[in-house]
């Protein structure tokens, strides 16, 4: 092995090593699990690495300092800002996720929560497209996160339901961690319904959500896991009233894993809330009003204890008859909610404003300071309730529920009647396409088949006049040779109009592609539309008409490329056909674009256009206002046909007439691919 051959060697190796270090980075459901890893970004930042891999690390570094407390928020906000715009601008893709990665934890911690979700979102699809769809899901999962710390309950609900609802695209962590997050919103719907009969699906709901999750974490030995289900049942419990169960779990938590001064705020609050169940109400008032003081003083217990602690006082004060303290309970609640609102207003005006779009966050924050509005609102209205007799209340919920009864039954009721209507037309609609289709190829099969029988009866004829001649013995030559030219003459038309049938059926049968007929794959679009201008250019020049394609320099998809070949010949034969028809010259303009995750062709022509009451039925086998002369009305139905049953894309057409004809194709970029390759 040669001195070159082995330094290469050795490269590769380095380089499959970094690879490997980064794919555990990467693999990090949060932040402050880099911590654990300190080694390996130490490893990571000795090795030579490529420019991509350089970046990933600067961005995990970020991460790492985005879960510190201690680091200015700010100033990491920049940078990853910066470091992210620097992956895009070299396209590479897996550094920009990480950076984006980065960015999401730092716009928590600034609770610019709609940006969190945005930077996760596009951080997913990076993932996706570099294939490796496992940490596309992982991160999608994150949001978990932004949304609890956001407040958006029902949401966060329904997409942690969501997700669960496909588990064999989940690791057992990540599903227990979705499992987790779903019981928390259901917590956090129960305690805004406490006390109410709407409170009981929700606490059902997260009891069940936390036994999986205690379940499933023993089942994979998921440690952190388990300690972290166990203290959850233990409150959940204890705010449901239920101390013996409570009591059960706590025995558990400390079999199994000690003591720890991070439970010690949440044991001693179900402690308490035990105590109003079960003891004294006085000495129970007076201890739970000491505990939220305690709470209060002390700034490094989070803001989730002081909600359960000042739900507990509204609940029991309400009981126990002082309401003063509950109403007080109330009205901090609102005070919180303010400060949070102006905090996060402090933080968009800030610190945001050099680094990000400004018209967008400052709209952000005007929708955000709306949310504290309504919340806050919604508070006082709630403080306003409690004054209320229950009686009223009572008769209102049931009058509220008799009319959601009667509009419930309303709503069946109208939805039956439109949907037998919506059959009957579809039925009439079937049966005019069927009949039109029958009439339009009977049209088309009459003439060939009629000029074949033409053929075949004069063959007959000539053949009974050579077999009259023979029989008689008057055959001459000469008759002979016209009789033989007859025949040849009479062949050659029946030959004719078969082959005007056969290109008919086959015409026909392209109405009924499906996927079988091509294997999808890969493949540059821009560059087979340039082919395609370059293969037509001669018979568009026979024509005067000129094409131009606008489209990036490289357009990757996932499809079926003849399929795409046999679309754009059918609408250029439309353009030259009838768009074009009677003129000397015209100009087709083809311009394609990725939008979202799909790619937008535009196909326009500056000829004479489609009258109006014929827009609604050019996409209809056989439907064409030249019958019999230019075409047999199967262009643009095959058109529709392949977009729509072979590359589940949509077609949709624009015309003015005199002014040409625009058709859109929506094809999906991805189509039926499973990972991007």
């Amino acid at each position: 092995m040669t001195e070159s051959e082995e330094q290469t060697q050795v490269a590769a190796r380095a380089a499959a090593d970094a690879e490997a270090q980064l794919q555990i980075l990467r693999e990090c459901l949060m932040a402050h699990e880099l911590t654990h890893f300190r080694t390996t970004l130490l490893e990571l930042s000795s090795l030579k690495l490529n420019a991509s891999q350089a970046l990933e690390l600067q961005a995990f570094e970020l991460l790492a300092k985005a879960a510190d407390l201690h680091h200015s928020a700010d100033a990491i906000l920049i940078a990853a800002k910066e470091l992210q715009l620097q992956a895009q601008t070299a396209q590479y893709p897996l550094a920009q996720a990480a950076a984006l990665r980065a960015l999401h934890w730092v716009q928590m911690r600034l609770r610019l929560h709609h940006a969190a979700l945005d930077s996760l979102a596009k951080a997913a699809e990076l993932y996706e497209r570099c294939a490796l769809p496992a940490l596309a899901v992982q991160t999608r999962a994150a949001r978990c996160r932004v949304m609890l710390s956001a407040e958006m309950h029902e949401e966060l609900h329904a997409f942690c339901d969501d997700m669960l609802s496909r588990p064999e695209t989940l690791t057992p962590a990540i599903h227990t961690m979705l499992l987790d997050y779903s019981a928390s919103s259901s917590y956090y719907l129960a305690l805004e319904n406490i006390d109410r009969p709407e409170a009981e699906p929700h606490w059902q709901a997260c009891s069940a959500r936390r036994e999986q999750v205690l379940k499933m974490s023993r089942e994979h030995k998921l440690r952190s896991q388990e300690c972290l289900a166990l203290l959850n049942l233990s409150i959940v419990c204890a705010t449901r009233e239920m101390p013996d169960a409570c009591r059960h779990y706590l025995r558990q938590l400390h079999a199994q894993f000690g003591y720890d001064g991070y439970w010690e705020p949440w044991l001693h609050l179900c402690e308490l809330l035990n105590q109003c169940v079960e003891g004294a109400p006085a000495v129970a008032w007076q201890a739970l009003l000491d505990y939220d003081g305690w709470i209060k003083s002390d700034p490094l217990n989070t803001s989730r204890l002081r909600e359960i602690s000042l739900m507990a006082i509204r609940r029991y004060g309400r009981r126990w008859g002082h309401l003063e303290q509950a109403l007080e309970a109330c009205m901090t609640q609102v005070t919180n909610e303010r400060e949070h609102k102006r905090e996060l207003t402090n933080s968009l005006g800030a610190t945001l404003s050099a680094v990000m779009e400004r018209p967008q966050l400052l709209y952000q924050n005007a929708l955000l300071a709306q949310h504290g509005t309504v919340l806050e609102n919604s508070l006082m209205q709630r403080n306003q309730e409690l004054s209320r007799e229950v009686e009223v209340r009572q008769a209102a919920e049931a009058a509220l529920q008799k009319a959601h009864d009667e509009l419930e039954q309303k709503v069946r009721e109208r939805s039956a009647e439109l949907a037998r209507a919506l059959q009957s037309l579809m039925q009439q609609e079937k049966q005019l396409g069927l009949s039109r289709l029958v009439v339009g190829m009977a049209h088309e099969l009459n003439t060939p088949l009629g000029n074949a029988r033409v053929a075949a009866s004069a063959i007959t004829e000539r053949a009974a006049e050579l077999h009259q001649s023979l029989k008689d013995g008057a055959l001459r030559r000469s008759q002979l040779d016209g009789l033989l030219d007859s025949v040849t003459q009479g062949g050659t038309l029946v030959e004719r109009a078969m082959s005007q049938i056969g290109e008919l059926v086959e015409r026909f049968k392209g109405l009924s592609v499906n996927a079988a007929q091509e294997s999808g794959g890969r493949f540059d679009l821009s560059e087979r539309l340039h082919f395609f201008r370059t293969h037509w250019e001669h018979t568009m020049r026979a024509r005067a008409v000129t094409m131009t394609v606008t489209a990036p320099d490289a357009l990757w998809m996932y499809g079926y490329p003849g399929t795409c070949q046999i679309v754009f010949q059918h609408l250029l034969d439309n353009c030259l056909l009838h768009a074009f028809a009677g003129r000397s010259q015209g100009l087709i303009s083809v311009a394609a674009e990725l939008v979202e995750d799909a790619v937008l062709i535009r196909w326009q022509d500056d000829g004479c256009g489609i009258a109006e009451e014929h827009v609604a039925s050019v996409f209809d086998p056989f439907y064409t206002t030249q019958l019999g002369q230019t075409g047999m009305g199967l262009g643009l139905a095959s058109v529709h046909g392949m977009v729509i049953n072979l590359m589940k894309g949509q077609v949709s057409l624009e015309s003015t007439p005199g002014q040409g004809t625009c058709i859109l194709l929506r094809l999906p970029l991805h189509g039926d691919e499973t990972g991007c390759t």
